[in-house]
């Protein structure tokens, strides 16, 4: 389980106060996908880093299970941070290593065996169906399977999070729906839990079980999927969910 406890985040800009989070609570079930929503600066990505400490938080509580991993040092964090793979909107890919280099990558900085690597990438790249790209490099593959091989990357130190910043923001329609397609394989087959940040409706209604809606930094509404696109209580969530209806 993840779970925050009134979690504030401020940053300072030429001596301006930003509140980019406030007093968010928020518990996320193990093994589920679950989807945060919100307009573009509302606080979806700062709130998505503080799980793993990547932005450390201004006030508040952060728990991983039953482990309070708020104030510890980036040393006693690593164990942590192996737990949580995280995939971003624009891939992150090493253009100079190929596919099988850029998935070996954070095993090698663990000094795993030569063997158990290969043995390893070569199970994410039959998960992702790229077994045929191992020795390609990322500048030859399209934006889905660039995705896919940064997947691969966050699956291969075995986590038990995945974090997904606007994973499918960058993709066309199909190959968005490929890349939810394999999530929800994995979160399937593997038992991982999904923390999904998205301004996709599409994408919140396709893979999502439960939702948080945030806005200005605060959490306006929490419920599972269905139930927040039938009944949402807050004008924000309207507009976010029916877009059209809000045309000037």
């Amino acid at each position: 389980m993840i779970r925050l406890e009134e979690i504030n985040k401020v940053f300072y800009k030429k001596n301006k106060e930003i509140q980019a989070l406030k007093n968010v609570s928020l518990e996320i079930d193990s093994g589920e996908i679950f989807g945060i929503i919100g307009y573009s600066g509302s606080g979806k990505s700062t709130l998505v880093r503080t799980i793993n400490l990547l932005e450390r938080p201004t006030s508040g509580r952060i728990f991983l299970s039953n482990d309070e991993i708020t104030h510890y040092s980036d040393k006693q964090l690593i164990p942590f941070r192996r737990k949580i793979g995280m995939i971003f909107q624009h891939f992150n890919l090493l253009s100079s290593q190929s596919v099988f280099d850029n998935i070996a990558f954070p095993l090698t900085l663990t000094g795993m065996p030569k063997e158990q690597i290969r043995q390893r990438v070569n199970e994410l790249l039959s998960l992702i169906d790229l077994l045929e790209k191992a020795e390609d490099y990322p500048a030859s593959l399209s934006g889905g399977q660039k995705q896919r091989v940064a997947i691969a990357r966050a699956l291969a130190s075995d986590p038990e999070i995945l974090l997904c910043d606007e994973a499918t923001s960058a993709l066309d329609p199909q190959t968005t729906r490929s890349i939810l397609s394999l999530l929800k394989r994995i979160n399937r087959e593997l038992g991982i839990t999904i923390v999904l940040i998205t301004h996709q409706m599409e994408v919140v209604r396709a893979i999502c079980q439960r939702v948080a809606v945030i806005s200005q930094g605060e959490i306006i509404e929490t419920n599972e999927t269905e139930a927040l696109f039938q009944q949402a209580q807050s004008p924000i969530t309207n507009e976010l969910l029916n877009p059209s209806l809000f045309i000037d």
